[in-house]
Formats: C-alpha cells, structure tokens, sequence
C-alpha cells in the first residue's frame, strides 16, 4: 500500500489544483493521525524547538490556533512533503489548524495569497517563497500586522521572525568533493569534462549549490566545466539541455545537476543518443528516496541530502513565536533571526544502505532503474 504522502506527492504532480482542498482539509481521520504519526517519526532535526504533544497554550489556556502556509507551488513533489511536514507536526496539537495556499510558482499569486491568509485572520504564517523581491512588501504588512512570519528554504530580504535553511553551497561542495574523488579513479588523476544542470536561474538555492560547485572545481585545474545550462529544477529543460551538449561535446566525464530531476533528464538524453555505455557520472541533489534508490543502483554517484522536511520546524517556531518562548538556537542576523540547519551527510554508494527509506516520498526500486519512469 502506498503511503498517504507518498499518494499526495504523484497527485501534486498529476493534478496540481486538488493538492491544495488535500492539505487544507482540517478534518482529520484516524488514518491521517497515524499516517503523520509514521511520517513524525522519520523527521530529521527532532531536536530543534521541541514541543510535546497536546494542546498549544497562549498566557496560559489553549485556544484555537491557525497557522497559514504560503506555499511557492506544488509543482514538484519536494513541495508537497514540506506541507506533509508541517501537517505532521500540526496532527499532534489538536487545537492546531494548518490553511495551505498554493502560489503556484507565480510572485505576484504567492503575494496575493499572504494578503489573503491576513485577512483570514491565521495567528502566523509560514512561508515558503518564490522569490524574494516581489515577497517582501506582503511581508512588510504581516509584519506590521504583528503576526509571526516564518521563512524556509529562500530566504527573503526583509524582516521576520525567523528564517529556517540549509546552507546549498555547503551541501553542493561536499557533492563536487565526492565528483573529484570519482574523477580521480576514473582516470588517476582529477580531470575530467563536467556539464552543470542548474536549478531556476537566479533562484538562492542555485545560486549556492552553483557558487559551491565553483569553489570545489576551481581548485582543480585539471577539471573543465564545457558548459552550465538552466534546468529548472525540472525534467524537460534537463532533457533539451542535455540532448544539445550530446551533439556539441564529444567527450564527456560527469553531469553535476542542481536536482535529482535534471539528472533524470540528462540520463534519459543520454539513453536516446545511445551513449549510455559511455559511463557519464551523476551527481545530483534533492535526498528522495527516488533519489537514495538511484544511488543504490548505480543511476547517481552521490546525492545531496537537501531535505524539504522543514515544515514541522516551521510550525514548531511558528509556536515558539506565539508562546513567547525563546527560540535559542536561532542567531541574529539584519533581517531578524535565522537558524542554518546542519549538513546531513552526502549519500553515495558506500552509505546508501544506512539512508534507505530515510530520504522524502516513496522508495519503489522498480523505479530505480530507468529514468523514464
């Protein structure tokens, strides 16, 4: 039986628009309780803001909280297992309800929708952003409005109450490190023609893994990078990338992409020119369990664990926030506070055993064998 997050990642991708009545539903069932209580207990960073379970109580008495998600879109299953873990966290605090928005990868819609949520009244709001110039204004005025805003994985250049990410840079140039090891077997010394698929073109989290990837290989005179190319975070730029560099670059050593879906998409270029036996070296980003099955069939050389389970943090600051507890592992910074959450380990071949079913989504390793699945 597939698990209920699992089911919701392929209907995110599938019908995008009944994504959004599925993580707004505030009834909740028996088999959604147990479902999350699975996922709760696989959720990395346990330790940060912890909050035991049952009711939520403000100067002393529980109320009714609500807590809106903006959303960026879900557009991509990464998306869907944030809210999923943020629901996670929600499904232990009864008097707790989660108001998902879908931005739909659209400034100007995400925008619209963090007005809508203040006009709901939610007592805080996450926000997971498209980008961050067209945000900050919606943010000013929740700011304004005294309402707690919480932001993950981009940050956005205004003051908040806490921004909660990963460090891209960090993670991709241990993933460029792990690609230089690999490079140095293959021809006993580091050298080697390397492609870049990246992530949305002048998105923060492209921006670090491409700033990453350049502080490892620069180092490396040996390495030539024959082109960098915009993927997306998606399959079919990937594709159409990858098919151009077939017919431009005769020899070519490893594809380093910004998202598990580039690398899919380069592979499956790669399987349509016919130079799979070439043995054109991945590696990649996103830490699925998709992901995880791939480096355990040899599709992937290392995988950058970049979790999207953030959402149970953000719910948990959101908490904090509301509470007036002290968020202590919070640094300040010139837009408010932040919490840079520690590096999870590169996964490649001689770890995957120890990541199994640990990563996001669903582990299907009939999947793992072809890309065009």
């Amino acid at each position: 039986m597939k698990r209920p997050w699992a089911v919701a990642a392929l209907i995110a991708v599938v019908l995008g628009a009944v994504v959004v009545f599925v993580v707004r539903m505030p009834q909740r069932g028996a088999e959604d309780d147990s479902a999350f209580a699975d996922l709760y207990n696989q959720l990395p960073y346990q330790e940060l803001f912890p909050l035991g379970e049952g009711p939520i109580e403000i100067d002393g008495r529980p109320r009714r909280i609500r807590i809106g998600f903006s959303q960026t879109g879900f557009n991509h299953p990464w998306r869907v297992e944030m809210v999923n873990s943020a629901r996670a966290e929600v499904a232990r605090h009864p008097n707790v309800e989660l108001v998902v928005t879908d931005g739909k990868v659209d400034v100007v819609k995400q925008s619209g929708d963090i007005a809508d949520l203040l006009a709901q009244g939610v007592d805080a709001i996450i926000v997971s952003p498209v980008e961050d110039a067209g945000l900050r204004a919606a943010m000013r005025r929740a700011m304004g409005a005294s309402v707690p805003v919480i932001v993950l994985d981009r940050d956005v250049e205004v003051n908040k109450t806490l921004f909660i990410g990963q460090d891209n840079a960090s993670m991709a140039a241990a993933v460029a490190e792990v690609m230089v090891e690999r490079l140095r077997e293959k021809h006993g010394e580091v050298k080697g023609n390397v492609l870049e698929i990246t992530g949305l073109l002048g998105s923060k989290p492209a921006m670090g893994r491409h700033e990453g990837f350049l502080s490892v290989v620069k180092r490396h005179p040996g390495i030539t990078v024959l082109a960098s190319g915009d993927g997306q975070w998606i399959r079919e730029p990937a594709v159409r990338l990858m098919e151009d560099w077939l017919v431009r670059f005769p020899a070519i050593d490893a594809v380093f992409s910004h998202a598990e879906e580039s690398s899919w998409g380069a592979q499956l270029a790669i399987e349509r020119a016919g130079r799979k036996g070439e043995g054109i070296l991945h590696f990649t980003h996103d830490g699925s369990n998709h992901g995880f099955c791939s480096v355990e069939a040899g599709l992937f050389a290392a995988d950058g664990n970049y979790t999207p389970y953030l959402g149970h943090i953000g719910v948990r600051a959101a908490l904090y926030a509301l509470m007036g507890r002290e968020m202590t592992t919070a640094q300040p910074y010139e837009f408010g506070h932040r919490l840079r959450l520690a590096d999870l380990p590169v996964v490649t071949a001689q770890n995957v055993g120890e990541w199994r079913r640990r990563g996001w989504g669903e582990w299907n390793p009939a999947a793992c064998a072809a890309p065009t699945k």
